[in-house]
Parts: C-alpha cells; sequence; structure tokens
C-alpha cells in the first residue's frame, strides 16, 4: 500500500513542478526577459544577470529558483546572443533549464527596431540526492526521475520597439508542439508583452506601464499588470498585479551606471497566502554598457537643441586644462566656426559702412616706395 502512494505522492509533485517549469515567474523588471522571448537577446545592450527566488516561505521544502542569464549585442547591434540557465529544486526533485538565443535586430532608424530571435532549449528532471528506495525498476515514475530524461526543444519569438513603447510575442516549445507531441512532461506555451516608455522631467526619470500574458494550455492562462518608475536612472520602483489574487513589489538601486541590486517580493492577497507565506526574490544585474533610455533621451534632447541655435561648436568639444586655456582656444577658433555666419550682427548693416578692420595679407609683397621729389630751391641773391 505504501508504494502506490508514494507512487501517486510523486507524480502529483511531477505534474506540480512540470507545469511550473513551463515558464519561470521571475519579476521581468529585474531578469532579463529574453528567457521567455529570444528576440530581446542582445537587444539594446548586453548584461549579466543573477536571481535567487524563494517561493512559500512558510512551506518546509518549498521550490527554490536560481537564474542566470548573460546576453550581448554583436556585429554593431545588428545581431546578438544569449544563454540561460535556470535550476529549480523542489523538495527531492531538481529541475535544470538551459538555453541558448540567437536575434536579429533590423534597425529602420535610432528608434524602430524588430527583432526576431531562436532559442534552442534543454530540460532535465531528475531526483536531487540519493534515495533510499531500491524499487526502481518495478516503477516507472521513480525510474524516470532517477536516470533522468532530457527533453530537446526550441522556440521563436519576434519584437518590436519604438520611442515611446515596445512589444513582444513567442511560442515556445515548439518541437513539443509539432513533433513531439507525446510528450505529457511539459508542454508548448505562448507569451507576449507589451511595455509603456514615457520620459518625465526632460528625460531624467521614466515611467513604464507593462502588461504580459503568458498561457501555458487550453485551460491554464496568466497574465500581469504592472507599473514601474524610475528616478535619475539611479532608483527604481513599482507594482504588479497578477491573475489569482499575486500581488507583487519591486525595488531597485543603481551605485553605478553598470550595476542593479534589485528586490521583489511575492504575496497572495487571499487567505491561502497566509498559510505558504510570501515569495522573496533578489537579483543582481550588471550592464556591460550605460545605453539606458535616459541617456538616449538627453543625448537626442541636447542635439536638436543644439541644431535649432546652431551651436555647431559646443564648449564641451574644446579640450583644455583650464578656463583660461579653454578661453584661449574658443577665441582662436571662433573665426573659423560655421557660428560666425549666424551670429555676426554686422551684416545687419545693410548699406551702412562697416567698421570691422581688414584682414591683413600675408603672401602679398610690401609696395615699393615711391622716391621722394626734391623741392626746388630758392635762387640765390646776387651780391651788389
Amino acid at each position: 500500500m505504501k508504494k502506490p502512494l508514494l507512487t501517486v505522492f510523486l507524480l502529483l509533485i511531477t505534474i506540480g513542478f512540470a507545469s511550473a517549469q513551463d515558464i519561470p515567474l521571475f519579476t521581468q523588471k529585474l531578469t532579463n526577459s529574453f528567457i521567455y522571448n529570444p528576440a530581446l537577446a542582445g537587444h539594446t545592450f548586453g548584461s549579466l544577470t543573477y536571481s535567487y527566488r524563494q517561493n512559500y516561505s512558510n512551506v518546509p521544502g518549498a521550490p527554490q529558483n536560481h537564474f542566470i542569464s548573460l546576453h550581448t549585442p554583436i556585429a554593431k547591434h545588428k545581431f546578438g546572443s544569449g544563454v540561460n540557465l535556470f535550476q529549480e529544486d523542489v523538495n527531492f526533485i531538481r529541475n535544470t533549464y538551459a538555453s541558448a538565443a540567437f536575434a536579429y535586430h533590423l534597425h529602420f532608424n535610432k528608434f524602430n527596431i524588430l527583432s526576431a530571435g531562436v532559442s534552442a532549449e534543454y530540460n532535465i528532471s531528475r531526483l536531487n540526492g540519493t534515495s533510499n528506495t531500491t524499487t526502481f525498476e518495478v516503477d516507472p515514475v521513480l525510474m524516470q526521475l532517477q536516470n533522468g530524461d532530457p527533453t530537446y526543444d526550441f522556440s521563436f519569438g519576434l519584437n518590436y520597439q519604438t520611442r515611446f513603447a515596445k512589444a513582444g510575442f513567442a511560442i515556445n516549445r515548439l518541437s513539443t508542439a509539432w513533433i513531439n507531441k507525446e510528450n505529457t512532461n511539459l508542454s508548448n506555451y505562448y507569451s507576449g508583452y507589451v511595455q509603456g516608455m514615457i520620459p518625465v522631467r526632460g528625460g531624467d526619470d521614466l515611467f513604464e506601464p507593462y502588461v504580459a500574458f503568458r498561457k501555458f494550455s487550453e485551460t491554464n492562462d496568466t497574465y500581469d499588470i504592472g507599473l514601474y518608475y524610475t528616478y535619475n536612472n539611479k532608483i527604481l520602483g513599482g507594482a504588479a498585479v497578477r491573475k489569482g489574487n499575486v500581488f507583487n513589489a519591486t525595488i531597485g538601486f543603481k551605485p553605478s551606471k553598470h550595476l542593479l541590486i534589485g528586490y521583489s517580493r511575492e504575496m497572495i492577497t487571499s487567505n491561502l497566502g497566509g498559510f505558504v507565506g510570501a515569495a522573496n526574490e533578489i537579483t543582481l544585474r550588471f550592464d556591460f554598457n550605460d545605453n539606458s533610455y535616459k541617456e538616449r533621451f538627453q543625448s537626442d534632447y541636447k542635439s536638436s537643441m543644439a541644431y535649432r541655435r546652431k551651436t555647431l561648436s559646443p564648449a564641451a568639444k574644446f579640450s583644455a586644462r583650464n578656463p583660461k586655456q579653454l578661453q584661449s582656444k574658443q577665441k582662436k577658433l571662433t573665426p573659423y566656426s560655421p557660428n560666425n555666419r549666424y551670429q555676426n550682427v554686422k551684416k545687419l548693416s545693410m548699406n551702412q559702412k562697416s567698421s570691422a578692420p581688414r584682414k591683413k595679407a600675408y603672401n602679398k609683397k610690401p609696395a615699393s616706395k615711391a622716391p621722394a621729389k626734391y623741392k626746388s630751391k630758392a635762387p640765390a641773391k646776387r651780391r651788389r
């Protein structure tokens, strides 16, 4: 009697973690989301991310997740590549997921980018540690968990970004959907998102509404709706709700332009939340290049203002060690600057005579002086 009960128990857990394995429910704002959509590999800037998540703090042996992500643009941001490694421990069962993604980014202009990507995936589920059960040969479920049964799959995704919004859609586990339909451990799923990027305070801050949808099966789906705000590219905060009375709060801090430290807490607001507890998530992310929206917006804003004011030679382009040397270099280069044509008010004098000094000619030979004329002397008076 004990063996069938143990088998049923393990089967229920296997079904539970298989459905949870369909997609790691990390906070997409802090972790890179190309684990869901391969088209985001190498998009905008590269990063190295590590995230740890402890689920259901009041439940002994609750799932623990470790996630490592690395992606970078290549060939002057025309292509992107990346890898993901995800590990989930559910009591005595360990689930491992790995993927490699490649994406192509088509830049219509500086703000409109169309991306398409594919990823190859590897999944395996097995026992974590050793078991004291010796009857694996007569139990197919235990035998499968003991030996591990890896599966291989691939996914496809699209993403489009404009200056103020971006959206993406992905079809995951296409082999499971089209080729290996008899595989019951894992199922294919669909995911999509829409995110706004609204500049505030002249581009110093960024307001980001966010909506995500994921469909795991014909009867199982979930959605997220969130609002995030980034202050001065230093402090990030926001909240999101998920289907099933789940509330998530996120805060992040950037001690430097390249390092992000974030924390998220996810709670179930129904009566079940008081029994199972909350989920805590810690994220460390290192960005290879500071290509944030704030930097791009401020650069474009300054360029447009410089064009309107015709300041083609700003003071920042003159290299000098002190203000006196800077003033001297500006004075020397002013006659050769295009601004001189726009800012010269002497052209407005129309027919009036200009008091501007003539330019000195260096290559002209000096004119020879004419010989002095001798004045005639008065005739001398004769003496009588």
